[in-house]
């Protein structure tokens, strides 16, 4: 990577409610319950335990659940992830950066293991 080039942290958006409304081989399709906005939760986003990649053991249609905004793929696409481990990260960026995480990934992108 370029020296120029900026690096933006690695960050989640707020939890919101959702709302399962399809299954697909790869995942789930979900709408948020505040802003009607249709997303999906890769497989491997679904929950903590590896049983969840199982499609016998992810949420029925219409169930709700507690998600948060990871990406937007180049095609539109909006990813949300629901596990457990990512609803309980800092809800503000400046909490992540904050962070052991987040000051050992500043220490990383500046090349300075020191100031982890």
């Amino acid at each position: 990577m370029k020296k120029t080039e900026k690096i933006e942290a690695p960050w989640l958006g707020p939890i919101e409610w959702c709302t399962v409304i399809g299954h697909h081989p790869w995942g789930l399709d979900v709408r948020t319950d505040d802003s009607d906005i249709i997303g999906v939760i890769d497989l491997r986003f679904i929950g903590d335990d590896i049983l969840c990649i199982n499609p016998e053991n992810w949420p029925p249609v219409g169930a709700r659940l507690k998600v948060r905004h990871q990406v937007v793929m180049p095609s539109g696409q909006i990813r949300y992830t629901a596990r457990e481990t990512d609803l309980a990260l800092p809800s503000t960026r400046q909490e992540w950066l904050d962070s052991p995480a987040g000051k050992a990934w500043l220490a990383d992108q500046n090349n300075d293991p020191e100031s982890a």
